[in-house]
């Protein structure tokens, strides 16, 4: 069921993707100024989304933080893309958004079920039962919280300015073992899981936001991948600490298949899983002339040409 879940949402994907992918556009401006303002943008959402939380307290103020950071996430980047970038592509406009969103959204759920059923085979994961009272709104909030404000700074302001200086190749690389060192401050991580993720989710959310050049394909598969993990799964989202979700099961077996404190994504499984599905994306976007040279590379070739 899950192996032909994840196949029926890969060929959406392709065909979303051939049908509504925004063109590459490398015309906008002041990049040296998008960098430092996208960071800062994250962290005053982040202290906005936190700080609601702890001044409310609950699970209902967790979500509600997280959906204010989102929001202050996407007017930000609209301002930071807009006014100040000149507008370059479509980033979180355009026909198609909400379809985007689904998609990734189906896949992000599909790529987590398939990397438990796959856990589950080798005997790392075991249902027992059914939760009476699941807690829900935790994972989601933080589904939503990192679905919007890391992909907005990782993939739509440092892979998206990167992308235009050093080239795709570059930029997904450099995103890529940023995204696993920031995680290294989360509890339970450790050199060994900030590789996996930078192998791992790092390369999927890159490519996810190479193959569209958009923000609601990625922003879809984040969502779901820590919702999912958490409120399904009663796994750690990680390193944020065990979630009771609807499934409560038990891990057995080395770090290396379970994943640890870190949770399900911190499974060997899992880092091959989603560093699987990443290159697939990437020949995608490859072959639809998404991924691309550097500006310097671009300018040579057609100095070269003339």
């Amino acid at each position: 069921m899950t192996s032909v879940n994840s196949s029926t949402s890969t060929s959406r994907l392709a065909s979303l993707t051939a049908r509504s992918a925004s063109p590459v556009d490398r015309s906008d401006r002041r990049r040296g100024l998008q960098l430092p303002l996208g960071i800062v943008l994250f962290v005053v959402a982040e202290v906005v989304m936190t700080g609601l939380a702890a001044l409310l307290g609950g699970p209902w103020a967790l979500l509600l933080g997280a959906c204010v950071g989102a929001a202050l996430g996407i007017g930000g980047y609209l301002l930071i893309v807009g006014p100040i970038g000149g507008s370059p592509g479509l980033g979180l406009r355009g026909r198609g958004k909400l379809a985007e969103l689904a998609v990734g959204l189906v896949l992000g759920t599909a790529l987590m079920a398939l990397a438990v059923g796959l856990i589950a085979l080798l005997g790392g994961y075991r249902v027992t039962g059914f939760s009476a009272s699941p807690q829900l709104l935790a994972p989601l909030a933080i589904g939503i919280g990192a679905g919007f404000l890391e992909e907005i700074l990782f993939r739509g302001v440092l892979l998206r300015v990167l992308d235009s200086w050093v080239g795709s190749w570059a930029a997904l690389a450099i995103t890529s073992l940023l995204f696993g060192l920031i995680h290294m401050t989360n509890p339970g991580a450790s050199v060994l899981t900030a590789l996996g993720l930078v192998v791992e989710a790092g390369v999927l959310l890159g490519a996810a936001y190479l193959l569209t050049r958009r923000l609601w394909l990625v922003i879809g598969i984040h969502i779901a991948w820590n919702t999912v993990q958490g409120g399904v799964f009663s796994s750690s989202v990680s390193g944020t600490g065990e979630q009771r979700g609807l499934l409560l099961a038990e891990t057995n077996g080395p770090d290396w298949l379970t994943g640890g404190s870190m949770g399900i994504e911190g499974s060997l499984v899992t880092v091959l899983l989603g560093f699987a599905v990443g290159i697939v994306m990437l020949v995608l976007a490859t072959r639809r002339g998404h991924v691309l040279p550097s500006v310097r590379t671009e300018r040579r070739r057609a100095a070269g040409e003339s």
